[in-house]
């Protein structure tokens, strides 16, 4: 699978809140920056999706998946739209994403650092 198919896979697990695949495509030290400025490790992130405190319901990209590769790492851009209910509010966001793959040696490419921008100003 390309990093552009693993990363529309991650989306897809995100709003089934499938935390296996996730447990498979998250890094170990993943870290998400979320358009709210709140930054969630992997714990709380897969925490929050099995609980139900954070339920995305659409997670789709509205751009090309760009990824630039180099070595071990991998860059992953793209403007998606987002709705979701955190325990911070939620609602819907129109977001650039920039993401960091990682490689491992016998892991194959998992997401290490993710980051959203909304780009919608009230």
């Amino acid at each position: 699978m390309d990093i552009a198919e693993l990363e529309r896979a991650r989306l897809r697990a995100v709003v089934e809140a499938d935390c296996d695949v996730l447990d498979d495509v998250l890094h170990v030290d993943f870290v998400l920056c979320t358009p709210s400025g709140d930054v969630w490790d992997r714990r709380t992130y897969l925490d929050g999706l099995r609980d139900g405190s954070i339920d995305y319901s659409r997670f789709e990209p509205q751009s090309d998946i760009e990824v630039q590769t180099s070595g071990s790492l991998a860059v992953v851009r793209y403007l998606s739209v987002i709705d979701v209910v955190t325990p911070a509010g939620g609602g819907h966001l129109e977001c650039w994403h920039l993401d960091v793959y990682v490689r491992g040696d016998d892991s194959g490419w998992r997401c290490k650092w993710s980051q959203a921008t909304d780009t919608i100003h009230d």
